[in-house]
């Protein structure tokens, strides 16, 4: 099988390639031609674009080239928080360039299924009698620009599916935490100050934002697991929530942080840190990717110590 991954220097883009590679894949991936980008291998088992989804004649190239019959599209501004300061590209990329992508596969794949990674910040602000979250049954209300543009991406490849019949299936990724992930989520930013101040980089001080929200977390190795078996056995125009089913409170993921350090730190509200508004709880109902015969792995306490080892060995 051709698959076409867009967003491939991402850290699920990354995950997800090796994955493809190891099941016997042909697989290709598109990223802009940023510093990530040199770090692919041109002679290696993935074809790699350099470009712009926003660029749509550069789309058109590498699909007439390529002729995925899989189409993972990834790319996109990927970090809710950052969507705050980042309206404009946001939006940009999210809508704009997703709307690209799916002209062009409508265009020179219309036979590919295609899976866009939406994401649980569509669901924003959910009742708590509606928790956990189920896709069949809880409305989309997202109150950040991120979960706005990501609804929006959604919406566009639905009405493909329902007018032009086009095989989407829709997964919504709850939060995918893992190594090689920018220090721009919370776990991250907590390993990153845990390993400088462990390395003697930082003082025995970390600044943090909002503590007292809970998240389901999904290890990126798992994460990838479940994208794969949505190609295999997902149903055309479905939603699936990519998620655990067990919520953790960011408080507590940072003292697991803490002792896994094995640091004594100094702990400092940041009001910069704080964002205009925080869903208290995301946790959703895994029942439907269950069914898939997909279930995580990897524990939660694993996937701590893997991003705090991970980055001691990126600034040491």
């Amino acid at each position: 099988m051709k698959v076409m991954i867009t967003g491939v220097t991402g850290m699920i883009g990354k995950h997800l390639a090796k994955l493809l590679v190891a099941e016997g894949c042909e697989v290709a991936g598109l990223s802009r031609a940023t510093s990530a980008s040199r770090y692919v291998r041109t002679d290696g088992p993935i074809r790699h674009y350099a470009g712009d989804i926003l660029d749509r004649a550069f789309l058109k190239r590498a699909w007439s080239e390529w002729k995925p019959e899989l189409v993972y599209h990834l790319a996109a501004q990927a970090y809710n928080g950052e969507s705050w300061q980042a309206e404009d590209t946001t939006y940009a990329l999210n809508i704009t360039g997703s709307r690209n992508v799916f002209a062009v596969c409508q265009e020179l794949s219309p036979q590919a299924r295609i899976i866009p990674a939406c994401s649980s910040a569509e669901y924003g602000f959910v009742p708590a009698d509606m928790i956990p979250i189920e896709e069949d049954r809880t409305p989309l209300r997202p109150i950040t620009p991120y979960g706005v543009s990501k609804a929006a991406m959604e919406m566009m490849a639905r009405q493909l599916y329902l007018n032009y019949q086009m095989d989407f299936v829709f997964p919504r990724l709850f939060i995918h935490v893992g190594p090689d992930h920018p220090p721009v989520t919370a776990l991250q930013s907590f390993a990153m100050q845990l390993a400088a101040i462990k390395l003697g980089q930082q003082k025995p001080v970390m600044r943090v934002g909002n503590l007292e929200s809970s998240r389901d977390f999904v290890d990126v190795r798992d994460g990838v697991r479940a994208l794969w078996r949505l190609a295999q056995s997902g149903k055309r125009g479905e939603v699936y929530n990519i998620c655990t089913g067990k919520a953790w409170n960011i408080k507590d993921c940072l003292e697991m942080l803490r002792k896994i350090s094995g640091t004594q730190v100094e702990i400092l509200h940041d009001r910069s840190l704080l964002r205009p508004s925080d869903e208290l709880v995301l946790l959703g109902a895994p029942k439907k990717i269950n069914a898939l015969g997909w279930f995580p792995e990897i524990p939660f306490e694993q996937t701590l110590q893997d991003i705090f080892e991970n980055w001691m060995g990126r600034l040491a």
